[in-house]
């Protein structure tokens, strides 16, 4: 099996990745009462466990928290092999190595096209999915900014822009409701779920489709969070996995350093064609709200957990800079540099 400590210097060796470390910030009397308000005891803590990773979700930030789990736990991380880098396409067999004897792989947490019955041959029978979504326009106009497709349109401003992507692109998305020539912006977490396009594309009850395409992600996905409430999303993830502030502390990875202007028309244009991802986050942000609503005071909780960050980032971090993709890398402090065993940030070089 690929240990967590190994897997990331493999992975720094190609190039694509940078893992930055610090110090861990200790808080027992939070940590022991985020242990006693779990409502599952039986997977108390989690250990085996895939997040299936959706793009412009928060997906970054919360794949790191989970990298750090990883390696405070020495979990084995189940990753493909070298020059796969993170962006995996599909799931072959071959790309990726047998687990020795007398061991198991715990995690998954790359891009891939999600395949449940692939990931549940490599890990435990207890492995436990789960994910985040977003709110289909806000997700696109991520997308579109990080993905720099506004580069298409010479001297537009970023709202013309998108105007003049979904009209070059239009009669694709009505025929198929994907559209290849658009980076991951359209429909994109329906297809980073695994959604077939194809067969939804060619058949004559829609919504009888996507409502068997819901009903499977029902059996197979644990959670699903929402990036909006991304705070309430992690202490949601902690009271049901046995987790400690200290697991879930975060800083934002790959957050973009610009907030573009899109009109109102703009955006209503944009939820048009991305039925699909509407009709799952309309799905998923009741059945999350059905979740919280069960969980006594974990608004208070989740005031307590933000201090509890911000501690942890006060400490650690000097300021922040511009980096790739446009995108904030934060610059550490001295003791956030040497004592902070946490991945802080993942970025693109």
């Amino acid at each position: 099996a690929v240990d967590v400590r190994e897997a990331v210097v493999s992975t720094q060796s190609t190039g694509f990745l940078v893992w930055k470390t610090g110090y861990r910030y200790q808080n027992e009397i939070i940590n022991e009462e985020m242990k006693t308000n779990s409502t599952q005891d039986e997977l108390c803590p989690l250990r085996n466990f895939v997040f299936v990773k959706t793009h412009k979700t928060g997906s970054t930030t919360m794949s790191n928290i989970l990298l750090r789990y990883s390696e405070n736990h020495k979990l084995n991380q189940l990753m493909g092999r070298y020059p796969t880098g993170t962006e995996y396409k599909h799931l072959p067999d071959h790309y990726y190595p047998s687990v020795p004897p007398n061991e198991q792989y715990n995690v998954f947490l790359m891009h891939a096209d999600y395949n449940y019955q692939f990931l549940m041959n490599k890990l435990p029978q207890n492995t436990k999915f789960f994910t985040f979504t977003r709110s289909p326009v806000s997700r696109y106009v991520s997308a579109f900014n990080f993905f720099k497709l506004y580069q298409l349109y010479d001297n537009e401003d970023f709202d013309n822009a998108i105007n003049l992507h979904i009209a070059d692109n239009d009669q694709y998305l009505v025929s198929t409701d994907r559209c290849h020539h658009c980076a991951r912006t359209v429909n994109s977490v329906a297809y980073d779920l695994g959604f077939d396009f194809k067969g939804y594309a060619k058949s004559e009850d829609k919504k009888t489709f996507l409502d068997e395409f819901l009903r499977s992600l029902e059996r197979e996905l644990d959670l699903v969070l929402i990036s909006e409430y991304y705070d309430l999303s992690l202490v949601l993830l902690a009271r049901r996995y046995c987790w400690t502030f200290d697991d879930i502390c975060y800083l934002k990875s790959l957050e973009s350093s610009s907030r573009p202007f899109v009109s109102e028309f703009t955006k209503k244009k944009v939820l048009e064609f991305q039925h699909v991802d509407a009709v799952i986050y309309d799905f998923y942000n009741k059945t999350f709200w059905d979740h919280v609503n069960k969980e006594e005071g974990i608004m208070e909780e989740v005031e307590r957990f933000k201090e509890h960050n911000k501690m942890m980032h006060n400490k650690c971090v000097a300021g922040k800079k511009i980096g790739s993709f446009n995108t904030y890398q934060f610059v550490l402090t001295e003791y956030g540099n040497t004592d902070f065993p946490m991945s802080l940030q993942m970025e693109f070089t």
